[in-house]
């Protein structure tokens, strides 16, 4: 889901104006946000883009970590939570 998103957002030339926001631990509130003009590249698992303490390091990013996708104020992708079922101990 999130692949075809940002697919569509590449072609139709829209991905500039985005901002993704991903799971990272060392992170305030573990998450960090990249911008659309960062991004270098966009695979079936992992999205590429320039950042790090240098802004000079290419890094990469699996899918599965992106929590949110935003573009000119609207949220066009929301990873739901995961609820943990705890059963009582018999």
């Amino acid at each position: 889901m999130v692949y075809h998103i940002l697919k569509k957002l590449l072609t139709e030339g829209r991905l500039m104006d985005c901002s993704i926001i991903i799971f990272h631990k060392g992170a305030v509130r573990n998450r960090k946000t990249i911008f659309g003009r960062d991004i270098t590249g966009i695979t079936r698992s992992d999205l590429k883009y320039i950042g790090g303490e240098s802004f000079q390091e290419k890094l990469t990013v699996p899918l599965e970590s992106v929590l949110e996708i935003e573009c000119c104020g609207q949220t066009l992708f929301r990873k739901k939570k995961r609820i943990e079922k705890v059963y009582p101990r018999a």
